[in-house]
C-alpha cells in the first residue's frame, strides 16, 4: 500500500466540508503518518503518541509556529480559555459518565514514568502555550471522544473543540508532511 499517497488523500480531504469532517480526514492523515511513517515500531496508537510527545524535533518546529502564527495562537488561547471553564475528560458513550485522561501531564512511554510534579498536576488542561505534551493529548482525548463519546455537531463546546483541534492539527500535519 502506498502510505505516502493514502496520507496526503486524508489531508487534502481535510480541508472540504464541515469542521467535524475536517477534523476526523486531519486526524486521520496524522495518526497514519505517526503509525506507518515517522514511528513504525509503534504498536498502537496510544504507543505512537507517546513516542510523538518525547520528539524535541516536532515539539520544537511547532511550538514555533504557535508562538508566530497569530491564528494558531488564538486557536489554542479559545482551547485554554474553554478548558479553564471545565476541563476534559474522556467520555463514554454508553454511560455518559466522564472519567479523568490518565495519560495527561505524561509524555513517558508508560503511566509509571510521571514525575511526581506531573503526577500531581490537574489533568485535562492546557497549562501554557508550551503545554506540548497536554496539546497532544488533547488532539487525541478529542478523537477518542469523537469516536466512542457523545461529541454532538449541534453543542457549542464540542463544536469549539473540533473546530480547534482541526486548526491546531492542520498545522502539525503541514510539519509532519515537510519532514518527509
Amino acid at each position: 500500500m502506498n502510505y505516502n499517497q493514502l496520507i496526503i488523500n486524508w489531508h487534502v480531504k481535510a480541508s472540504d466540508d464541515d469542521f467535524f469532517s475536517k477534523f476526523v480526514f486531519e486526524y486521520l492523515a496524522f495518526i497514519a503518518f505517526l503509525k506507518k511513517k515517522k514511528f513504525t515500531n509503534s504498536q498502537n496508537d496510544r504507543a505512537a503518541i507517546q513516542f510523538l510527545k518525547q520528539d524535541e524535533s516536532i515539539k520544537i518546529k511547532y511550538l514555533n509556529k504557535v508562538l508566530n502564527n497569530v491564528d494558531l495562537h488564538l486557536s489554542w488561547e479559545e482551547i485554554k480559555k474553554e478548558l479553564k471553564i471545565a476541563r476534559l475528560g474522556n467520555v463514554s458513550g454508553n454511560s455518559g459518565n466522564v472519567e479523568e485522561i490518565k495519560w495527561w501531564n505524561c509524555s513517558h512511554s508508560d503511566l509509571g514514568g510521571h514525575a511526581i510534579d506531573d503526577k500531581n498536576k490537574v489533568k485535562g488542561y492546557i497549562y501554557n502555550l508550551e503545554d506540548w505534551e497536554n496539546m497532544v493529548e488533547f488532539w487525541y482525548s478529542i478523537r477518542n471522544n469523537l469516536f466512542h463519546g457523545a461529541k454532538n455537531p449541534e453543542d457549542r463546546r464540542d463544536r469549539l473543540f473540533v473546530e480547534h483541534g482541526y486548526k491546531t492539527l492542520n498545522p502539525l500535519v503541514q510539519i509532519l508532511l515537510e519532514t518527509e
